[in-house]
């Protein structure tokens, strides 16, 4: 008897084939082999590599992808001055837009909408004044019921606003309804579960979101049903919104003014069917009234600033305050404390042992008691409360603790070989001066390399003279062989050719820019980085006599997060002595996460109008840094980074200085086969400069 066969018939083992792979049975018939074939093979060939948060979560597209387009759509739109920065879920503090760093997997076309959509929403509540007023902020900071409420009714009129001033933007919302990963269901920063809503609640979502399960709110949801009404009303019947224009400053309260009285009336209707905040969907994101308090108390700080004494006199009495030496003032009281509030409401000092039972009888203890336990009491259910009438101080300490800053830096990925993934953000670099030191260090190694720096001039002067063939051009006076038989053969086969088939004679070489990395990590201290000041110097000779524009940085890095940046020279500057300073006192330390460094001087030459862009590394090592980065790793990473560059046409080159005798292979699997140069003496560089350079800049 044979073995039992699975699947059973063909037809049955086309769907399961095409089920694993992705591909949808509905899409390509059964007698269609050779599609069929083809779209199996797109999922191996031609599929992006998926991407991952740092804590291994899948996840759609990114905020770096998109954050330079998506400033200047939301900057053309707005005519504000838009700054994003990353944080989850989307918020403002007043000044800047936080997005996530990536929306939910997978990725997909609608989440360019989907970014669009929120910062839009949180443009939205700033440039039609809906965080204006103390007050306001004040009533939504304390009550998390009318906070939603609110934020809820604030997102209809904003996006009706926004959809009356450009009709074409309608579309995207509308898109939102049918996206299940801008209707996740949070409360605060808890996900909660869309399934089981209360029909109350329904209402509030309709042109927001839709899920299936909902029931039909009938005569619960009136009061929900009413309060969106009066809003789009509201932002549909404006005559400035129809124009474009942003609304007046009378607008903007009536609308505050109506936003609020709609859901202090859902607030109540709510509280009295014993129900608590209405979940927010994910493309609304956040409110945070008290990051803009936070800023309000500090801009009033600063307007205060002049009447405790000029600035040296304030540092000083901030340093004794902080417990300095020679502090001549005891630090106040915190604010905080029960007894200490009470004995200045008393305005006495007691530190006696009847203290206690003296403090209790004092007529103000209790509402002093009252007061700080409802403060703790707030504390601790995250919602604490303020009035306008709280300390600067307080309100300071308070909102500190939630208060995101924009991200120093320039997140960039990395990738994961054994994963076959990308971690999303998982380093930032930090770009920051290098340091300096005395110009006599540059002096003496001007002195000892003058008949190497003699040299490299001499070779690069003939190397700008230099004229050449220009290759694939649309015409010219003669035949580029090469690329005459590749369009012949491309014909032959049924495919367009390529047109570029002719070359010419040109006596004026195209324009260069070149961005030199020097490897700063601890492994270079001694004699290696003795060698690259002596390298950077002649690379810098080299470079003035051929006129291109160039940059040099420093490397290095303590950790994914803290990857050093440091700017020697760069495009726009010229030379002089601080440069020098610069060159010469070089400061090795840290490791060598070699990845992010070549991401972002891709980035930066990306900038650079130049026809042609170089990246060059000089280093003495492979990648290396802590676990997991160490081995192939860091290889892996290193290399796809180069491959990236080539993508933006960035063409990537090292130079090892010191290298041993196993740098030939790690550096071709970085860098590729013919793209680096092994020197075991730096006096062999001023040989091979013009050599590599010629190369170079075709």
């Amino acid at each position: 008897m044979g073995a039992p066969t699975w699947p059973p018939d063909p037809e049955k083992a086309f769907q399961e084939t095409a089920r694993e792979y992705g591909v949808r049975p509905t899409d390509i018939g059964a007698d269609e082999d050779e599609e069929f074939e083809r779209a199996l093979l797109a999922a191996f060939l031609f599929e992006s590599p998926r991407r991952q948060l740092v804590s291994g979560q899948d996840n759609g597209t990114t905020l770096p992808e998109l954050q330079r387009a998506l400033t200047a759509y939301l900057r053309m739109i707005s005519a504000m001055p838009v700054e994003i920065a990353a944080s989850d879920p989307p918020a403002t503090d007043g000044r800047i837009l936080f997005l996530p760093r990536a929306v939910p997997a997978p990725a997909e076309p609608g989440d360019h909408a989907l970014f669009r959509a929120m910062g839009l929403v949180q443009l939205g509540l700033l440039r039609f004044g809906l965080l204006e007023g103390e007050r306001l902020l004040s009533d939504l900071y304390r009550d998390w019921v009318l906070r939603s409420c609110y934020h809820l009714l604030a997102c209809h009129y904003v996006l009706d606003r926004w959809a009356a001033a450009f009709p074409g933007l309608a579309q995207d919302f509308a898109g939102l309804r049918l996206m299940d990963k801008a209707g996740v269901m949070r409360i605060n920063l808890t996900e909660v579960p869309r399934e089981g809503m209360p029909t109350s609640f329904v209402p509030l979502y309709d042109g927001l979101t839709t899920f299936s399960s909902w029931g039909h709110p009938g005569a619960d949801g009136k009061s929900a049903r009413a309060a969106v009404a009066a809003v789009r009303a509201l932002g549909r019947g404006s005559e400035t919104a129809r124009r474009g224009d942003p609304p007046s400053l009378q607008e903007q309260a009536a609308a505050r003014a109506v936003l609020l009285g709609q859901a202090s009336k859902l607030r109540q209707d709510f509280r009295n069917k014993r129900l608590g905040p209405p979940p927010l969907p994910y493309f609304v994101g956040i409110l945070r009234p008290e990051w803009i308090l936070a800023h309000g108390a500090r801009d009033l700080q600063a307007e205060n600033a002049w009447r405790e004494g000029p600035t040296p006199l304030r540092q000083l009495r901030e340093a004794q305050a902080r417990g300095g030496q020679g502090a001549v003032t005891a630090p106040e009281p915190r604010r905080g404390g029960l007894r200490s509030r009470l004995k200045q409401r008393l305005g006495r000092v007691m530190q006696g042992p009847g203290d206690s039972d003296e403090l209790r009888k004092a007529p103000a203890y209790g509402t002093l008691r009252d007061e700080h336990q409802d403060k703790h009491r707030a504390r601790a259910d995250g919602a604490p409360r303020w009035s306008p009438d709280t300390p600067v101080e307080d309100l300071l300490a308070a909102a500190d603790a939630a208060l995101p800053q924009a991200e120093e830096g320039t997140p960039h990925d990395e990738w994961d070989e054994p994963a076959g993934v990308y971690r999303v953000g998982a380093t930032r670099v930090i770009e920051r001066p290098a340091p300096t030191g005395p110009i006599a260090s540059y002096d003496k190694l001007v002195a000892a390399n003058r008949r190497q720096i003699g040299e490299i001039r001499r070779q690069f002067e003939i190397l700008r003279l230099e004229e050449r063939w220009l290759h694939g051009q649309l015409d010219g006076p003669e035949l580029d062989i090469d690329r005459a038989i590749t369009a012949v053969c491309d014909m032959a086969a049924g495919q367009d050719p390529d047109p570029r088939i002719f070359k010419r004679y040109q006596r004026q070489r195209q324009q260069v820019a070149i961005l030199t990395l020097v490897d700063l990590s601890g492994s270079t201290q001694g004699h290696v980085v003795h060698l690259e000041q002596e390298a950077l110097v002649l690379f810098a000779e080299g470079l003035r006599t051929l006129r291109f524009p160039h940059a040099f940085y420093g490397f290095h890095n303590d950790g994914p997060e803290r990857c050093w940046f440091e700017r020697i020279k760069a495009f726009e500057e010229g030379y002089d002595e601080l440069t020098f300073k610069r060159m010469a006192n070089l400061q090795p330390s840290g490791a060598t996460r070699m990845g992010a460094f070549l991401r972002h001087g891709a980035m930066l030459l990306d900038k650079q109008p130049q026809g042609r862009r170089i990246l060059l590394v000089l280093s003495d090592g492979r990648p290396e840094d802590r676990e997991p980065y160490r081995g192939s790793y860091g290889l892996r990473d290193a290399a796809m980074a180069v491959q990236e560059a080539a993508k933006l046409g960035v063409h990537c080159f090292c130079i090892s200085l010191d290298a041993g005798h196993d740098a030939p292979d790690y550096l071709a699997k970085v860098f590729g086969p013919g793209r680096f140069l092994a020197l075991r003496r730096v006096e062999e560089l001023p040989r091979r400069l013009p050599e590599v350079f010629a190369r170079l800049i075709r």
